[in-house]
């Protein structure tokens, strides 16, 4: 389940490399690409959100997975908790969504300008803001205190891009670069 899923592209790509059986998809929107997704249309299906209440039912996918969502939504910890009801016991969630400290913001910080809400400009559903960014420790803090969280199965990866492999004969950065990455993902299980 892709929640916040926009017009299908993971959805989409998901079924056309055959990595799912099948794949859910939904959005406050109900634009998803019907040409490109037709070929799959047995193993894609989007639904739109209302309410903030995702249209499943408790308990009903093995993976529930969101990227560049959180930062744009109002009540973060009901996304999560809506996130965990559909997802199955002992299944996976995961999250992706920008870093606080990534170099940019740093940037923006050190010239007064990083302010939230944050209008990132127009994408084709309208106006880009994100009410926040998160920290590391924030998403921790976002998790650390809900019941139906493995917190034993909770891992953060730091993910860069945009920028060429150094081959520098260094396999990791050291921990104290993570914390300049571009993005988070965090991903856990339900208990």
């Amino acid at each position: 389940m892709d929640v916040g899923c926009g017009k299908g592209f993971f959805t989409y790509i998901g079924a056309k490399n055959n990595k799912f059986k099948r794949c859910f998809g939904c959005d406050i929107y109900n634009e998803f690409q019907k040409t490109e997704i037709k070929p799959f249309v047995e193993k894609v299906q989007y639904a739109e959100i209302n309410n903030n209440i995702l249209p499943f039912k408790k308990n009903v996918f093995d993976l529930v997975f969101s990227i560049d969502v959180i930062e744009h939504i109002e009540n973060d910890q009901k996304f999560i908790d809506e996130k965990i009801r559909v997802c199955k016991n002992k299944g996976q969630i995961i999250i992706g969504t920008p870093n606080y400290w990534r170099i940019a913001n740093i940037l923006l910080k050190i010239a007064g300008r990083l302010t939230f809400p944050r209008n990132l400009g127009k994408d084709t559903y309208g106006d880009a803001i994100h009410l926040r960014e998160y920290k590391k420790n924030d998403l921790i803090n976002l998790l650390r205190n809900n019941n139906h969280i493995n917190l034993e199965s909770l891992k953060i990866f730091p993910c860069w891009y945009g920028l060429p492999p150094l081959n520098l004969g260094v396999e990791r950065l050291p921990v104290i670069f993570e914390n300049f990455c571009n993005f988070w993902f965090i991903k856990f299980n339900k208990k």
